[in-house]
């Protein structure tokens, strides 16, 4: 059977087709394809030019962001559906697309802190479980937007005399290329907000108001994965996403689950998607 994994994200969509556990070939087109934002006509363009250099596939597992509700899901698979004419469709968020990558036929948890955050895990009844991702505005503590935020403010309570002085704020002038603090505010007009100001967090220094906020914000994502580890009783504790590049984001995780395993996703999620033989048996897997 061959096999087209898909990972879709907001700047560029990988892919990766699986012949006999062999890889037949590997792609990365540098297209924006999330659903809550990319432009119809582009998203098709985007498959086409997919179709075009994949071929012909007996199964298409594409995980994408902005894939959260049905409507998305539908309109998503009509546009596979137009070049993908024989295939087999499973299409699902990216957060489940890294859960499934990670699927050995136990339970498993994985924690994703990106842009935004999410844990979710499978059970042994194979139960799909989750905590967070709600949203920039409801939550997503851990994220990258979440903390950066959380930096700014303190930069404008240095301006406004109400906060202390950090090293960070220079950062930030020097990064957003704006000549005062109170510039940063112009930020929230920009269209891409979210991603220009999660941006900056792989690039900050570790100062010590940056390691409080960190240190802070990753409470709340410890509890929801302490929460969902309880409900699966998983043994494996996945980490991914760009917060985790940060070694002292690490050492927080690992320090706090030392009862679990805890393993970064070092594959591609496409390449796991399209040849992770776990899959075929997982019931709640469509």
């Amino acid at each position: 059977m061959k096999v087209l994994g898909i990972d879709g994200g907001g700047t560029s969509l990988k892919a990766t087709v699986v012949q006999e556990k062999q890889i037949i070939g590997r792609i990365v087109l540098e297209k924006g394809v999330n659903l809550s934002a990319v432009d119809p006509k582009q998203l098709e363009e985007t498959i086409k030019d997919l179709f075009q250099w994949s071929g012909k596939v007996d199964l298409v597992r594409a995980a994408f962001s902005g894939a959260g509700s049905e409507q998305r899901k539908l309109f998503l698979k009509e546009v596979l559906a137009k070049y993908f004419t024989s295939s087999t469709l499973q299409i699902f968020t990216d957060a489940e697309g890294v859960l499934y990558s990670c699927y050995e036929d136990e339970p498993v948890v994985v924690v994703i802190a990106g842009t935004g955050s999410v844990v979710m895990g499978i059970d042994s009844s194979q139960r799909i479980h989750r905590a967070g991702g709600w949203g920039h505005l409801f939550d997503d503590e851990g994220g990258a937007f979440s903390v950066v935020c959380k930096i700014i403010r303190a930069a404008l309570d240095y301006k406004d005399g109400i906060g202390d002085f950090d090293p960070v704020f220079d950062e930030l002038i020097k990064f957003y290329k704006v000549n005062f603090i109170e510039d940063l505010v112009d930020l929230q007009r920009l269209r891409d907000f979210k991603e220009r100001i999660a941006s900056f967090a792989s690039s900050m220094s570790i100062t010590p108001l940056v390691l409080k906020i960190l240190q802070e914000d990753f409470q709340v994502l410890l509890k929801r994965t302490r929460c969902i580890l309880h409900k699966t009783n998983a043994k494996k504790l996945y980490i991914h996403g760009g917060m985790f590049k940060i070694p002292q984001v690490q050492n927080i995780f690992r320090k706090n689950f030392t009862q679990v395993q805890v393993l970064k996703l070092e594959k591609d999620v496409d390449y796991m998607l399209a040849s992770n033989q776990s899959l075929e048996g997982l019931k709640t897997f469509s």
